[in-house]
């Protein structure tokens, strides 16, 4: 078809088509309405983001001044600003809802949060939830107490955590600031045994805070922009010292037969199996009166290795988290980071803190050479440093430092007391036949300290005879087989507390044979063997160790109430964070 054949049929199309010729018109209009739309949308869509954006921005700000309020009231906390109630206030005002254990007598919680139950003017409501209150309803009930400064604690919390009322400031700069205001609720409260703190038994809290947190924008404005409110839980961290019924601060081997074995009993709640010595001696999983199967956990800072036969009643937990501190010859092979082998009941659990190792004792300059023997025929503490015995009672009348009671030192000016600063000195006690007999304080904060050099005890009747509460430091080698240690409490290892400061190259410490021992035993510098050659042999109580080798079929009972013996209460941290919807 040709050019003008073409343009001729266009003239033809126009001329019959003259009615439609507006319909361009439509179509353009119709296009520029729908791009009208779309780009109403996109610029409505774009300002929504924008306003989101910005919204979310001044949420996120908000709710960093909350978190800031956390922050500050874990500091104050942690200050001399604050300060919490204490056993021995309890003891003459009963401030709170809790109930003094028969064990230790330390205090727990009877009711969670904690009630503030004192008559007025010790607590402002009796009866009523411990708090401290910056906002919102109610009002502060904390007891009526002083902090370090001679502050009253609910005061110093309303001047330092809220600014009486008005919020503390936040600021970044003069146009990003924010304003928080705190409150905070006693959720648990509980005492433990804690010898390296100011005070023990020192006080161990749980606190529910709660912030609300308001973004102002300028530094000087005070109107809301944004809000937040942000919970935490707060609370202490407490490591227990004899938290495991072995704990080696290198490594724990258990090897032999199925007797080599952990489980533990509740003292409070008597002796273990009753006192049936055939049942402690024997395996750990017999159904008798007072034995549990779990709770006696095996640890250690470098590796745990259990042969095919042993049973752990409990966890086994590997505390490898900073192997920088941890030699490297107490993590080899495939020993590092769990057991070999066995039976564990429990949990296995790697990466736990580190546990760093407690001081050894000290002994007197020239020990043990300016300390007399002892022999059977003695028995400490002594009247009037004479040879005789001590009198009939003397277990439930004997107090450390009571100068009637003394022992010759044999060091010119120094009196031998069974004090902790002037312990009776004893060169060595080794016999193969003699049982030898030691007089402890009234209670485990009264007992009576002896220093030795060394313990060794052969045969099949030598045995060490223990009344009341005693603490023996041993300097060169532990060396226990007969019958072993006879602690008279049998509900109370810690009545026999033996803290060793010597190495293996020294002599290391060995229970062996069919001796027994119920007592706690530390040995920072060295390995604990226990077992072997005896069918008896038994240990109740908790060790800590160097390096442990059980080896021979002999069973560990650990008492769960050594949990709160002795510990360290760490600062508080903020164990959790909640964001409150708004």
């Amino acid at each position: 078809m040709g050019l003008i054949e073409a343009s001729s049929r266009l003239r033809f199309w126009v001329r019959t088509h003259t009615s439609d010729s507006g319909i361009a018109l439509i179509l353009v209009m119709l296009a520029l309405l729908v791009l009208s739309v779309l780009a109403a949308a996109i610029v409505f869509t774009g300002r929504a983001e924008s306003l989101a954006a910005y919204s979310f921005k001044l949420d996120t700000q908000a709710d960093y001044v909350a978190k800031a309020g956390i922050q500050n009231a874990a500091n104050w906390l942690r200050s001399n600003r604050y300060a919490a109630v204490t056993q021995a206030q309890m003891l003459v005002t009963h401030y709170y809802n809790v109930t003094a254990e028969p064990k230790y007598g330390l205090y727990s919680a009877n009711i969670s949060p904690i009630q503030c139950v004192a008559s007025s003017p010790s607590c402002p409501s009796p009866s009523s939830t411990v708090q401290l209150i910056g906002y919102g309803s109610g009002s502060s009930n904390y007891p009526n107490i002083n902090n370090g400064l001679g502050t009253a604690v609910s005061t110093a919390f309303a001047n330092d955590l809220n600014n009486n009322g008005n919020g503390v400031r936040v600021t970044g700069d003069s146009d990003h600031a924010g304003l928080f205001w705190v409150n905070l609720f006693l959720l648990n409260y509980q005492t433990v045994t804690c010898t390296s703190c100011v005070q023990s038994p020192a006080p161990l809290e749980t606190w529910l805070v709660t912030v609300k947190g308001v973004w102002t924008g300028g530094s000087t404005q005070t109107t809301a922009v944004a809000k937040a409110e942000e919970q935490a839980i707060i609370q202490p961290v407490y490591y227990q010292n004899f938290g495991d019924a072995l704990y080696g601060y290198c490594s724990v081997s258990l090897a032999g037969s199925a007797g080599t074995c952990t489980n533990s009993y509740n003292s409070a709640l008597g002796a273990y199996g009753g006192g049936n010595v055939s049942v402690a001696a024997g395996s750990c999983n017999q159904d008798v009166i007072n034995v549990i199967e779990t709770g006696a956990n095996v640890g250690a800072n470098g590796y745990v290795s259990i042969g095919n036969n042993p049973t752990v009643y409990g966890n086994v937990v590997i505390g490898n988290a900073n192997p920088s501190l941890i030699p490297s010859s107490c993590c080899t092979g495939n020993n590092c980071g769990g057991p070999s082998s066995g039976h564990v009941m429990g949990s296995i659990i790697t990466g736990a803190p580190y546990i760093y190792p407690p001081a050894v004792p000290t002994f007197p300059a020239n020990f043990p050479n300016t300390a007399p023997p002892y022999s059977s025929a003695v028995t400490l503490p002594q009247v009037s440093s004479s040879n005789s015995t001590s009198p009939t009672g003397a277990a439930t009348t004997i107090t450390p430092g009571n100068s009637t009671y003394a022992w010759p030192c044999y060091t010119s000016g120094l009196t031998c007391n069974g004090s902790k600063a002037n312990p009776y000195l004893i060169s060595s006690i080794s016999s193969n036949h003699d049982t030898f007999t030691f007089y402890g304080g009234p209670d485990m904060s009264h007992p009576v300290y002896y220093d030795l050099d060394s313990i060794s005890l052969g045969g099949n009747n030598s045995m060490i005879a223990v009344n009341g509460y005693v603490v023996f430091n041993v300097k060169t080698s532990i060396d226990i087989k007969g019958q072993g240690v006879s602690n008279s409490l049998t509900t109370a290892p810690e009545a026999v507390q033996i803290n060793y400061a010597g190495t293996d190259a020294s002599g290391g410490v060995s229970l062996h044979g069919n001796a027994a021992m119920t007592a706690v035993l530390t040995a920072p510098l060295a390995t604990v063997t226990l077992g072997g050659g005896g069918s008896s042999g038994y240990y109740v109580g908790s060790i800590r160790a160097l390096n442990i080798s059980d080896q021979g079929g002999y069973p560990v009972h650990y008492d769960i109430q050594l949990s709160r013996l002795d510990g360290t209460v760490g600062q508080m941290i903020i164990s959790s964070y909640t964001r409150i919807k708004q």
